[in-house]
């Protein structure tokens, strides 16, 4: 059975498998990205019962020896686990809480694998998965720490940075650790101003607010990015000015 595709009108017809779901998540609707998460998932259930079967493996398109089938089904879970949890943050809304027993694999596969190093971006995700989570918020800030311990400045994923920070600032304030919360936010502001073209007003919003948290945003609302903001104009998607 070959890897199963996922069509829409939007993408066309596309494999499930290494698709870049950041890239084209957002043009599908809610039901078609709902969809194209239970195509992935049936196809990682198959793939766990059957793919101790060489000839399984093959239909696939994934070469194993005899003695190697063992390795390559993990591999091959691997990145089932990694690229669901991807198309569940990227759902709309996010589904990234449903992703945790995913991500959880991620990391442990990472650990045996590459022992002592830390597999950053997981670690974000997986941040984020549980920060919400009642009795789950120590493990939250602990994968959280670990990330930011390994890759302290925002660097070459700002985007994935900025978004789990945003989600650590709000869960040390739910729980009355406030100095801390403001130190994630400083480090997101000072990111803002020294990255000041780095992306579209709307798209940093979209990146760090919640839709469902009340009350305050101390990110959004800070005066030094509300003035930030008042200078710049939008003119499309991924287009804007900054005014004089």
């Amino acid at each position: 059975m070959p890897i199963p595709t996922f069509t829409s009108p939007r993408t066309g017809t596309i494999p499930v498998v290494n698709a870049p779901v950041h890239a084209f998540f957002s043009v599908l609707s809610p039901a078609e990205q709902s969809n194209y998460c239970s195509i992935y998932e049936r196809f990682r259930l198959e793939v766990e019962s059957r793919g101790d079967d060489i000839e399984y493996l093959r239909d696939i398109g994934v070469t194993a020896t005899a003695g190697d089938v063992a390795r390559v089904k993990g591999m091959v879970l691997d990145t089932c686990d990694w690229e669901i949890s991807c198309a569940l943050r990227y759902s709309t809304p996010t589904r990234i809480a449903e992703a945790a027993p995913y991500i959880e694999r991620v990391i442990a596969n990472f650990a045996i694998q590459k022992p002592g190093q830390v597999d950053v971006t997981p670690e974000m995700y997986l941040g984020v998965a549980l920060h919400k989570v009642p009795g789950q918020e120590d493990a939250a800030i602990s994968h959280f720490q670990a990330a930011y311990t390994a890759s302290p400045e925002i660097g070459m994923q700002p985007k994935t940075h900025l978004w789990s920070r945003a989600c650590f600032s709000r869960l040390l304030r739910r729980i009355g650790r406030i100095s801390e919360a403001e130190e994630q936010e400083d480090i997101i502001r000072s990111w803002l101003q020294w990255h000041p073209f780095g992306m579209p007003p709307s798209e940093f919003r979209a990146t760090v607010e919640d839709p469902e948290h009340e009350g305050r945003d101390y990110i959004l609302e800070h005066p030094e990015v509300e003035n930030m903001f008042a200078g710049q104009i939008e003119l499309g998607p991924g287009v804007f000015v900054v005014g004089l």
